[in-house]
């Protein structure tokens, strides 16, 4: 068995999707905490928002941290983390060309990349939506990298810019 194929084997593997979901729920409960009671989260700063949202779910941290940190600088450390975060979806994609046959259940997606370009990366990553997704597509589809990162950033930081200020719900 080639190494590729171990790999493909290994993610679609029982185990691994033991893990992701154990590590998910894992993750899930400290961002619950945190969203509860963030005090003792704020010796963490921006690079623990960074951190966490390089992870996945810093949409839960955004409300309370809001008043207690440079809602500008909390959004760009969310959004940052978020786009390096969404950034592993499109190197999948990218690369799951060789591995993979090409999806049939996402040619709306296609279709709006195709169509839009980086225009449909940006609205999509305004809106809450799992976002990996797109960034599977873009990946795919061969969209550059800088061409899918910066807008992935921009509708990333709007967005959470909004929720931090109250003026749009993180769902």
């Amino acid at each position: 068995m080639r190494v590729k194929e171990k790999i493909v084997y290994f993610f679609q593997s029982k185990t691994c999707k033991r893990i992701a979901f154990f590590i998910g729920i894992l993750f899930l409960l400290v961002t619950g905490f945190v969203a509860i009671s963030p005090e003792p989260f704020l010796k963490f700063g921006y690079p623990g928002v960074f951190i966490m949202s390089a992870i996945g779910g810093s949409s839960l941290l955004l409300i309370p941290l809001a008043s207690h940190f440079n809602i500008y600088l909390l959004a760009f450390a969310g959004a940052f983390g978020m786009a390096i975060n969404d950034s592993i979806a499109w190197i999948i994609g990218n690369s799951g060309k060789a591995v993979v046959d090409r999806p049939v259940k996402l040619k709306k997606i296609e279709h709006s990349i195709e169509k839009y370009g980086i225009f449909a990366i940006f609205f999509w990553s305004l809106i809450p939506f799992p976002y990996d997704i797109i960034g599977l597509v873009a990946g795919y589809l061969g969209l550059s990298y800088v061409r899918y990162i910066i807008p992935t950033f921009l509708g990333k930081f709007i967005r959470f810019t909004l929720i931090g200020l109250g003026i749009l719900s993180f769902f």
